[in-house]
């Protein structure tokens, strides 16, 4: 297969772009073996084109543009055959017992300093 032509890109050629000045047309067609058999750059008998570069084609002011080139078929998604799995298994919160801390201590309890809390008491005291 041949490489796209423009330039820096390295993806193959899908599609060939032809031109005639004098009726100022410009048409895209398929690539396909038969057609790029033989076919080298210098000869100037195809501009190969990726399918990204194609599809971004514009042709100059005036000039009749067709595009030949068979529509890409739409990809077909099997059906799912069972949902799939979650990913992560739900848990239930376990049931407080008797013998834990009541919430009510918890609350009562001071959290503790801040990094940033601890800084301000260490740090001098400024005078102005």
């Amino acid at each position: 297969m041949l490489q796209c032509v423009r330039g820096m890109c390295t993806e193959m050629a899908i599609a060939g772009l032809g031109y005639d000045i004098t009726g100022a047309r410009a048409w895209l067609y398929d690539l396909d073996p038969a057609t790029v058999a033989g076919t080298t750059r210098s000869r100037n008998v195809v501009v190969p084109l990726c399918r990204v570069h194609a599809d971004r084609i514009t042709v100059p002011v005036g000039w009749e543009f067709e595009d030949r080139r068979m529509p890409a078929p739409d990809p077909v998604a099997p059906p799912p055959s069972e949902p799939p799995a979650p990913l992560f298994e739900s848990r239930s919160r376990p049931e407080p017992s008797e013998s834990s801390e009541s919430p009510q201590a918890v609350e009562s309890e001071p959290a503790p300093p801040s990094l940033l809390e601890r800084a301000f008491r260490a740090a001098p005291a400024r005078s102005q």
